[in-house]
């Protein structure tokens, strides 16, 4: 299984480590995964998402958990994929979507050098920290964009939405550090009520001071991966929701319904 981190970053640009197709097919759990019914097209047109890229982006899904991730393995465009994840017709695709998030995350928490003792653990953002992680709301992998309905502020509008729920769990994440909390408000410049961002409430900036992906605390949040269900890297929300199905299967309770999510 390839996996992003800190460390091993580099490996993504080296096309010798990326596993092929075939190979990523040959794993049989990966494999069960591939037998959906693929998004009708339309037409068949050049670098379209044909029922083959389909599959394939539901294995790298599986390996690498990060559909950003796996557009750029396959050099497709992640809008595309957009279009094909909401095609009204795509039921069983996410129906394989989701559940490859899942595997990649269930085999990313059984290599961690805590090993099954951590299912007993209650869940957070780092066991170290003094806090239990709060619970992130349910949100789809994408922007929805509604039959047409929805014209181009609407949907900046729901994106922005997204990147400050995104902003306020990396707050939340640092509040208790008061160097963090310093090396933030020294960057970027914003006053934050920390007393706010441990309760995960909106910070005097929101809604009227938009997200935008250059300045520094949009990029100190995706660096710190909490917008990895929209760009490539790691995704700490689906962690701590992968996190909270072992500690409640752990407790012989059933798994939290987290709808389309991954």
């Amino acid at each position: 299984m390839t996996e992003s981190n800190d460390n091993d970053n580099d490996n993504d640009n080296d096309p010798d480590l990326i596993p092929s197709f075939a190979e990523l097919a040959a794993d049989p759990e990966i494999a069960g995964l591939l037998e959906f019914e693929p998004v009708p097209r339309k037409r068949a047109v050049e670098g379209g998402w044909t029922p083959a890229l389909q599959q394939e982006l539901v294995a790298r899904l599986a390996d690498g958990g990060s559909p950003g991730g796996a557009c750029k393995h396959m050099g497709k465009d992640l809008t595309g994929l957009m279009k094909v994840y909401h095609n009204p017709a795509a039921a069983s695709f996410r129906r394989s979507w989701h559940p490859a998030i899942a595997l990649y995350r269930e085999r990313r928490e059984a290599s961690l050098p805590e090993g099954p003792a951590a299912a007993l653990r209650a869940p957070s953002v780092d066991h170290r920290r003094k806090y239990a992680a709060p619970l992130p709301d349910d949100f789809d992998p994408f922007p929805l964009a509604g039959a047409g309905e929805q014209d181009d502020e609407a949907i900046r509008e729901r994106i922005g939405d997204k990147l400050r729920n995104a902003r306020r769990l990396y707050l939340a994440e640092i509040c208790t550090s008061p160097g963090k909390r310093a090396a933030f408000e020294i960057l970027t410049h914003l006053p934050i009520d920390w007393e706010r961002a441990a309760r995960l409430e909106p910070q005097a900036d929101e809604p009227w001071r938009s997200p935008n992906m250059r300045r520094p605390d949009m990029l100190l949040t995706a660096e710190n991966d909490w917008l990895g269900e929209l760009v490539h890297g790691p995704d700490k929300r689906a962690e701590l929701r992968a996190a909270v199905d072992v500690h409640l299967a752990a407790l012989g309770r059933e798994a939290v319904d987290w709808g389309d999510e991954a």
